[in-house]
């Protein structure tokens, strides 16, 4: 688990733009906790850097939510609100993906939501919203 706890948290650039990527593959149970709390532990300080126009990419193949799992997220989507633009997951199942949904619905995000298929489908897509994003305030500010 020590080498997995390594790959979350990093900030991946695409296209120009800063992803923040979580690779929890594999992981199960209480071990998937840990690594989304580590995960959190991570980002906490770049969310108080003051940067509202987060894009994050998280990829959880092969994956297993038990209780606690599924309360972290809860509480990651809570925590996200206003700093986030854009979330793509990959790797989830279909209950996982309803999960998800209903941990988003719950914390009241308005945050785009995306279940990709590749690692590469998320990243373009948490790019395009960033991109139109910033093309409809920058529309905004010339009025």
């Amino acid at each position: 688990m020590g080498e997995r706890l390594n790959k979350t948290g990093e900030i991946i650039e695409y296209e120009g733009a800063q992803i923040l990527f979580n690779d929890f593959s594999g992981l199960k149970g209480q071990e998937l906790a840990d690594a989304l709390k580590a995960s959190t532990k991570v980002m906490l300080p770049k969310m108080a850097s003051g940067k509202r126009d987060w894009l994050s990419v998280n990829v959880f193949n092969d994956c297993f939510f038990d209780e606690a799992a599924t309360k972290i997220v809860m509480k990651v989507h809570k925590g996200m609100v206003g700093y986030f633009v854009a979330v793509a997951d990959v790797g989830l199942s279909s209950i996982q993906s309803m999960a998800v949904k209903l941990a988003d619905s719950l914390s009241g995000s308005k945050i785009p939501i995306k279940f990709a298929d590749t690692v590469e489908e998320a990243k373009k897509w948490v790019v395009e919203v960033y991109k139109e994003r910033m093309k409809q305030k920058a529309q905004l500010e010339k009025r």
